[in-house]
């Protein structure tokens, strides 16, 4: 591995020369030796990533570096694979070729099978918490109007999963971060049941 190519492709990236840093990180990409070589620097990339909201890598690191080893620990029932993917699920959803690999793979899915895989760990348990409430926050937008569940109303058994899904968000926020959102969700949500009911 020539780690200059990728410390050139960074400075071109800042700068703006995408021609020059497209030429860049295709010559890092291809000056891996090896499997173990590739694996050494992504779980090193990884680490130092300093991780947004919708965190991007550029689309050929995550293609041909960060995403096969991943993959790799997504089969293998990796923790911190399905973490990584999690946080990084935008680079999965924006790549269509990968994201059908992957069986169209939700970061919620992967939040939840990684804090499955290990129930006391907390950046799993807080990311796949902010994941549920940002999903009921989506269905309680167009209220009054009433509850979405994906683009349309929720219906009676739809309602039922919502619950669900907020008693998980209720066992899960240990701080008690959330607990003002629910108690006016299940307000909502309650009232919306009534009205469905009539």
């Amino acid at each position: 591995m020539n780690i200059n190519h990728f410390h050139k492709f960074k400075e071109y990236e800042e700068k703006g020369l995408k021609k020059k840093a497209s030429e860049a990180v295709r010559g890092f990409i291809d000056s891996f030796e090896n499997d173990e070589e590739r694996e050494d620097w992504v779980l090193d990339y990884l680490s130092s990533l300093k991780l947004e909201r919708h965190s991007k890598i550029r689309h050929e690191i995550f293609a041909e570096l960060v995403y096969p080893i991943l993959k790799n620990g997504y089969i293998n029932q990796d923790f911190n694979s399905m973490l990584w993917l999690g946080k990084l699920a935008q680079n999965l959803y924006q790549n269509r070729h990968i994201h059908e690999e992957m069986d169209w793979v939700t970061e919620l899915f992967l939040f939840k099978r990684s804090l499955e895989i290990n129930p006391e760990n907390d950046e799993s348990r807080l990311l796949f918490l902010s994941v549920i409430v940002a999903w009921l926050e989506y269905s309680e937008h167009e209220w009054p109007s009433g509850i979405l569940y994906g683009n349309d109303g929720a219906t009676p058994e739809q309602c039922d999963e919502i619950l669900v899904e907020v008693q998980r968000v209720m066992k899960l926020d240990k701080e008690h971060r959330y607990s003002a959102f629910i108690k006016q969700y299940i307000k909502k949500l309650n009232e919306y049941r009534e009205r469905l009911n009539k």
